[in-house]
């Protein structure tokens, strides 16, 4: 692997890409432990991180009606809570349950600074190594947290039978925009369990008993990538005040992806970002039509987005030998 002549046109690509952002220690960290947190001067330039925490505020309370306590996290105590913890009970999924959120998700189509979230060059780069060129948003969620009684099961975000491969099919991008600690309800990750390339199963699922597992501790708005078959929860937060949280889910083309955005993107919105951006957008491919009349409509929009990507980035996409490349 350390050869350059064994490597891809893309594969060299994004290996100077993530040495000419400083990335290469969070990479190799990565690699070794499934996850890794990138601190906010890298991680959210130009205030991104607080443009972004100002923004899922407003949302929220746009859509419920009720201003996030901020400071206190009276408006999010508990929530959700009871009801999640019965039903996970009455399915024999153990007491561990829920995250205590709040349904401000999903989110995106709501204000340019969630484009800038998703354009961001170290969240596409980290994604990129995980997961190709040809890599597309699954979900982009706003996640809003507070003080609760319950931690999060551990579980893994890669939605198929085990054995899961060695590469990465999905990866999570999420933004912490307030301080992350345990008490603050950080999320939890069993260190190097993505090398057992398989989900916990019904008895490994319980956070308070895996002895492995560990918390975060990181600044509001530091960056947190990790793998998508890294079993995670979350630990139930102690202390007063919010949470602030905004996963992004990547995923290679091929998989299923949580939201189809395929025939709902603004061609606004298309037009106004740069080249990849309608890759991302799951624009790159013509499956998954709602009327099979419109598919050459579609393929001939995929030509045209994958094209002017494929340029943008030297023809890495389509210069390897190999019909399918791990990182085009």
């Amino acid at each position: 692997m350390d050869n350059p002549e064994t490597k891809s046109p893309a594969e060299l690509r994004i290996i100077e890409e993530i040495q000419d952002l400083g990335l290469s220690d969070y990479v190799a960290e990565l690699d070794e432990r499934g996850f890794t947190v990138i601190p906010p001067e890298i991680a959210c330039p130009n205030g991104l991180d607080k443009r972004l925490l100002e923004e899922i505020l407003r949302v929220s309370e746009e859509r419920s009606g009720i201003k996030p306590d901020l400071k206190n996290g009276s408006t999010h105590k508990n929530f959700g809570a009871t009801e999640l913890a019965e039903k996970n009970k009455e399915l024999g999924l153990g007491v561990e349950s829920t995250d205590g959120i709040s349904n401000d998700s999903p989110i995106g189509f709501e204000g340019q600074v969630f484009e800038d979230a998703l354009m961001n060059p170290v969240l596409l780069a980290m994604s990129t190594y995980l997961l190709g060129y040809q890599c597309v948003l699954s979900s982009m969620t706003a996640f809003v947290k507070g003080p609760n009684k319950v931690n999060l099961d551990l579980h893994c975000d890669t939605l198929l039978p085990n054995p899961l491969p060695d590469h990465a099919l999905v990866c999570n991008c999420t933004y912490a925009l307030t301080d992350y600690n345990k008490e603050n309800g950080s999320i939890a990750f069993v260190p190097g369990s993505h090398k057992k390339n398989r989900a916990p199963n019904k008895s490994e699922t319980t956070l308070s008993k895996d002895s492995n597992a560990i918390h975060v501790d990181a600044k509001a708005g530091s960056l947190i990538i990790f793998h998508g078959a890294c079993w995670h929860g979350a630990y139930n937060r102690t202390a007063k005040g919010l949470r602030v949280t905004m996963p992004v889910l990547m995923a290679r083309t091929y998989m299923r992806t949580e939201e189809n955005l395929c025939e709902i993107v603004p061609d606004e919105m298309l037009n106004r970002n740069g080249p990849r951006f309608p890759i991302l957008m799951q624009q790159g491919h013509f499956y998954s039509v709602t009327d099979y009349r419109k598919q050459p409509e579609r393929k001939e929009k995929m030509y045209k987005f994958y094209e002017r990507y494929n340029k943008s980035i030297d023809g890495v996409l389509d210069s390897g030998p190999d019909l399918i490349d791990s990182y085009s």
